[in-house]
């Protein structure tokens, strides 16, 4: 049940608003705090997860947009500036022409975030739940 509560439903099974979590993702994440072993209730372990998740999406892109060629680097960068002409299938060509090998790109983000997770401090639920 915990893995539907994190966002890992089909795209035909999500809740309206409901932002779509990669599931292997969420799963990557998991692992890693497992292997930190740390133990949360599932509300703490939630949170964690989708702050987690979160953090590693900013990463991923950052090392994508770091991936483009400088040329089509700065024209993305223009091309996000304009949000309303943004949108995905713009986005996915940019990414699918420019960016053959997304696959090292995901690797090398998980090394970086495993790296910068293991040696973070532990996560304290009371820092980030509401009160």
């Amino acid at each position: 049940m915990v893995e539907k509560d994190m966002n890992q439903l089909a795209p035909g099974e999500q809740a309206p608003g409901v932002p779509m979590r990669n599931p292997y993702i969420m799963k990557f994440c998991k692992a890693l705090v497992e292997k930190k072993g740390e133990t949360h209730e599932p509300e703490a372990m939630q949170k964690l997860l989708e702050d987690m998740y979160g953090l590693f999406e900013f990463l991923l892109g950052q090392n994508m947009i770091k991936a483009l060629p400088d040329g089509v680097r700065e024209e993305y960068l223009k091309m996000a500036n304009d949000l309303q002409n943004l949108s995905y299938e713009k986005i996915g060509n940019v990414f699918d022409k420019n960016v053959p090998d997304y696959e090292s790109v995901m690797k090398e983000t998980m090394r970086q975030f495993t790296t910068i997770f293991m040696k973070n401090r532990q996560f304290k639920a009371a820092d980030h739940m509401p009160q």
